[in-house]
């Protein structure tokens, strides 16, 4: 069709847009180059316009056990994930992509804020976000290669990750594993957690 000569700039806006909300939520430029669509060069250069200094450098957080090594992690992990399952769309790509995941972090920022009794370790990160959204973009590329998986618990009757190569039929998940000494204790605290928003497992993904 013809403009007239003149470039279609419209789809730009949002780039610039969403590449802003990411960086607002601690999104490192190459991780903002794949969602937005753009040139690492568009991305840092975004960066520095917005945030007024120069990106951070250096290696990605990059754990193929991150969520097998505590059970908050496995946790945040799965509420997250569990969003990105059931909201965005395996065909999405570019901008749209980019949008869905920001918006399932956006949520999953939201669930974990209003954990009425963080544990020791949530406590410890701003607004209880033990998942920060480079990680939570490296666990959905995992995610999206079938690399980490979701089963469900017979116990609690949650749905939790679990590395591809591990026994499907080990069917309880981490929280209802550890019951016993510090790790029970842990559990009774972030039980209201676990029932109301981290049930995501049960409330937060399957029903919202």
């Amino acid at each position: 069709m013809d403009n007239g000569g003149f470039v279609d700039l419209s789809h730009f806006g949002a780039e610039l847009m969403l590449a802003k909300t990411l960086f607002d939520y601690g999104a490192r430029t190459p991780v903002v180059s794949a969602l937005c669509g753009i040139k690492r060069k568009t991305a840092t250069r975004i960066y520095r316009l917005a945030q007024e200094q120069a990106p951070i450098k250096g290696m990605l957080p990059w754990d193929p056990h991150w969520i097998s090594r505590s059970t908050i992690n496995n946790l945040h992990a799965s509420i997250f994930l569990g969003l990105i399952q059931d909201y965005v769309s395996g065909r999405a790509n570019g901008t749209e992509l980019g949008l869905q995941f920001c918006n399932a972090y956006m949520l999953y920022c939201s669930i974990v804020a209003h954990n009425p009794k963080p544990c020791s370790r949530e406590a410890g990160f701003e607004h209880h976000r033990v998942l920060d959204i480079n990680r939570a973009w490296q666990l959905t590329r995992q995610f999206h290669a079938s690399a980490l998986h979701f089963v469900m618990c017979l116990c609690c009757q949650s749905r939790f990750l679990i590395p591809r190569q591990e026994n499907q039929q080990a069917a309880r998940c981490p929280v209802c594993e550890n019951k016993t000494g510090s790790v029970a204790r842990q559990h009774r605290i972030s039980r209201p957690f676990s029932q109301n928003a981290g049930k995501t497992l049960t409330i937060c993904l399957d029903r919202f």
